[in-house]
C-alpha cells in the first residue's frame, strides 16, 4: 500500500508542474537488479532443497541467497553515492526526491527481508528448522520474491516515468 500510494503520488505530482525533470537512473542499478534476482534464485532453490530433505544444500544456496541481498543493498549505497556525487540530492528536483524516497523505502524492506533471511539462516545452522520454521522458510522466501516484483517494478517507473 505504501509503494502504491507513493506511486500514485508520483503520477499526480510529475503532471503538476513543468519543472520536473529526467530522473537519471545510475547505470549500478542495471546489475544490481540481476544481483536481487540472482538471490531471488538462490533463496527459492533453498527452499526446494529443504523441501527435499537436504539440508547441506538448503543451508549453501539460502546463505548464498542472503549474501547476494546484502550485495544489493551495499549496490543501492553506491547509485546513492554516485548520484549524490553528481549533485542528484534529494531536494533537487521532484522526480529525484520520488527516486530516493522509493529507493530508501524499498531499502527499508530489504533489510527487514535479510533479517529474517538471517534468522532463517542461523535457524538451519543450527539444526532447528522443524515445522515452525519451515513456515518462517516459506514467508520469508515469498517476501523476497515480492521486494524483487516490486523492484522490477520501481525499475520501470524510473526508466519510463522518472
Amino acid at each position: 500500500m505504501t509503494f502504491l500510494a507513493l506511486v500514485s503520488a508520483l503520477v499526480v505530482r510529475r503532471g503538476l508542474g513543468n519543472d520536473w525533470k529526467q530522473m537519471p537512473v545510475p547505470w549500478i542499478l542495471y546489475p544490481n537488479t540481476a544481483i536481487l534476482l540472482a538471490s531471488s534464485v538462490a533463496i527459492d532453490i533453498a527452499r526446494r532443497q529443504l523441501n527435499h530433505g537436504h539440508r547441506r544444500a538448503f543451508n549453501w544456496w539460502w546463505t548464498a541467497g542472503t549474501l547476494l541481498g546484502m550485495a544489493f543493498l551495499g549496490g543501492q549505497s553506491i547509485a546513492w553515492m554516485q548520484l549524490r556525487a553528481q549533485g542528484v540530492l534529494l531536494n533537487t528536483n521532484p522526480s529525484h526526491s520520488f527516486f530516493y524516497v522509493l529507493t530508501w523505502v524499498h531499502a527499508v524492506h530489504a533489510i527487514g527481508g535479510i533479517i529474517a533471511l538471517l534468522y532463517v539462516g542461523w535457524q538451519a545452522f543450527r539444526y532447528r528448522l522443524g515445522p515452525s520454521k519451515r513456515t518462517a522458510v516459506a514467508v520469508s522466501s515469498v517476501f523476497w520474491h515480492f521486494l524483487d516484483g516490486l523492484w522490477i517494478c520501481l525499475m520501470l517507473l524510473f526508466l519510463y516515468a522518472g
